[in-house]
Order: C-alpha cells, then structure tokens, then sequence
C-alpha cells in the first residue's frame, strides 16, 4: 500500500495505491468522511483495514475500463461494503456478461511478458482466473462530474485502448488514466475492442493537451507526472 496526498483548490485529498502483484494493476482509494471512491478493485485486505481506519461506510467504485485486471475485485469488494459501481456506458455494456469479462485478453499480454524473461505469469494467473459478470449502477457517455462526500470527480470518455476507457480527473493537478497513459509502456490498442485510429486523433491529442506537471496516477506502475510519459511525446 502507497500513500499520496492530492490538492484540489484548497483541499487535500489522501490516495491510496493497492497494486495487484500478479499484473501490476492498481487500485486507488479515496476516502472523504464515511465514504470514498474506490477505483479498479482487486482483492487486498489492506484495503479494509484503511476502511477501518477511515470509518467508511459507503463507497463508489469506478471503473477505468472494463478489462479483467481492472475489475476483478469488484465482486469481493461489493461484497464486504455497500457500494455503488459507476463507470463509462460502454465499460458497463462490456461487463455485464461474462464473455466481457474474458480474462484471456489479460492472459495474451502476460504471454508477452513471460517471452521477454521467462516468467510464468499467465500459468500463474489463469490458475485464479474467474468468470462472473457485473451490472454498473450509474453509467456516464459524456463529460460527466461525480460528486461522492467532497470528492469531485471529471469525467472525460477516452476511447481507443478500449471503447469504455475513461479518463477521471481530481482538480486540475491529478488524473486517473487507466490504461489509456501508462509511462513507460506505449497504450495498447491492438486488443479486441481497441481503436488505434480513434487514440490517435482524439484521446492522445486531448492527454497531450493537459498541463504538463499534472500528477498521472495510472492503472499500472507508479504515479508520475505527464511530462516524464515515455510514450506520450
């Protein structure tokens, strides 16, 4: 677990970061009084216990995209906190069967990262691998602000990656990316569902535009800023 402290205007907020070791996907906590958001679940004990901490009552869990890394922990977490689930239309289409829940995309990738060292992380992961759908409570098309305690999230769609990615401002200094800006690794957009062509001319052009000191908290690796993205420039 990794603490953050992000400004907006004149409040701080405390961000938390539960990497999923297996894929390296992270999940970010946000707590405001009894609730919070919570974004891209995975199955972390530790998360609980800041829930403790906190006296978190009710949350919101975001959804970056619906690919399986990302949502895997939905059902566990729904399961120990009443919760809402809210992410992009598309994201909630995906979602509610189980093949948009596939988690053989995610097995390819780890495929690739076995070939580079010899690991055995897909055997690994297919092992705990699990086939469910999801149904999202509140789901957004277009630019969309989500207000959970005194939290307030923009929400901007960012298509490419995936067709429910979405890009999830807090303030105007941090933004969740998901997999749409990852730093050193360039966005993958020859997955099913992908659209190079409309990553390229819409999505990287927007991320692009943004200020180059905001902080990128994204769905794997650590945060940095948008200047040091390695693929972006």
């Amino acid at each position: 677990m990794f603490r953050y402290i992000a400004q907006d205007g004149e409040k701080g907020f405390d961000i938390y970061r539960f990497p999923f070791e297996l894929v390296d996907s992270n999940m970010f906590f946000i707590p405001s009084g009894e609730t919070g958001i919570v974004l891209d679940p995975n199955e972390n004990k530790e998360l609980l216990k800041a829930f403790e901490e906190y006296g978190t009552k009710h949350i919101v869990i975001v959804l970056t995209h619906e690919h399986y890394d990302h949502t895997t922990g939905v059902n566990w977490l729904q399961s120990k906190i009443e919760s809402t689930l809210f992410c992009h239309q598309a994201c909630a289409e995906a979602i509610s069967t189980e093949k948009g829940n596939d988690p053989k995309t995610l097995g390819y990738i780890l495929t690739l990262r076995d070939a580079v060292d010899g690991g055995h992380r897909r055997d690994d992961y297919m092992a705990i691998a699990k086939h469910y759908s999801l149904r999202a409570d509140q789901s957004f098309s277009h630019e969309y602000e989500l207000i959970v305690g005194d939290i307030k999230l923009k929400c901007i769609p960012a298509p490419g990656h995936s067709p429910g990615s979405a890009l999830y401002f807090l303030g105007d200094k941090s933004v969740f990316t998901g997999d749409s800006l990852i730093q050193h690794t360039p966005t993958i957009v020859h997955l099913p569902g992908s659209d190079r062509t409309v990553f390229k001319q819409k999505t990287k052009p927007y991320l692009q535009s943004l200020d180059k000191e905001m902080m990128v908290y994204p769905g794997h690796g650590d945060p940095f800023k948008l200047k040091d993205a390695e693929f972006l420039w």
